[in-house]
């Protein structure tokens, strides 16, 4: 039976949208020089930070270990395993610096990766996720899949739209959805060769 997830968060589609339109005019100037992953990392962050409301905060580059229940262990992360992003809320700057554990005040974690990466690589991060999924099961697990000039078949459909449905991890006992498939293109049928920024999210036995 297909689970209902909730609406993804506001700021996702808004951030996204606009990477989508960011990697247009970056590939205008640059068509030759693929953007790096960690360019794409960099305007993600600002893009989301523009569209965080409230309390939220956002902070870049945190190792999973702070990410899980006190006295619980990621396995198969290790040590220096690092979320690309995470938003959390109802704390400060300086009290996120401090904490051991950041469960308590997740709202999102979030991996950020370039369609071309090899399968085994998306998948990892998907696994990543997974595993973050069972040990904090009230975050949402999120990633950013984000592909230069090129439709990304394994999530996007010919007509340009997000692949419906739930679809297995390879590797874990979990699945992904492909909730919304952000695209910039110059023609509206330009699908396979539009910019898309794609959210997908993880999940395990229940929604979040």
């Amino acid at each position: 039976m297909s689970v209902n997830l909730e609406q993804w968060p506001a700021w996702a589609e808004e951030a996204l949208q606009g990477l989508a339109f960011w990697i247009g005019h970056r590939h205008a100037l640059y068509r030759h020089y693929p953007l790096s992953e960690g360019a794409l990392v960099a305007e993600t962050c600002n893009l989301i930070h523009n569209h965080l409301k409230g309390d939220e905060l956002l902070l870049c580059e945190q190792a999973y270990r702070r990410l899980v229940p006190r006295g619980m262990e990621a396995k198969g992360l290790g040590a220096k395993s690092r979320a690309d992003l995470v938003v959390v809320a109802g704390i400060t700057p300086q009290e996120a610096k401090a904490a051991s554990s950041l469960t308590p005040y997740l709202q999102a974690v979030i991996e950020v990766k370039r369609a071309s990466a090899p399968k085994a690589q998306i998948d990892y991060d998907l696994q990543r996720l997974a595993m973050l999924k069972r040990l904090a099961p009230g975050t949402r697990a999120l990633l950013f899949l984000v592909s230069e000039a090129r439709r990304p078949k394994r999530f996007v459909s010919q007509e340009g739209r997000a692949i419906p449905g739930e679809t297995e991890i390879p590797g874990c006992d979990a699945k992904y959805r492909v909730r919304r498939a952000c695209k910039a293109s110059a023609a509206f049928s330009g699908k396979d060769t539009a910019h898309y920024a794609c959210i997908v999210e993880v999940y395990s036995g229940q929604a979040p």
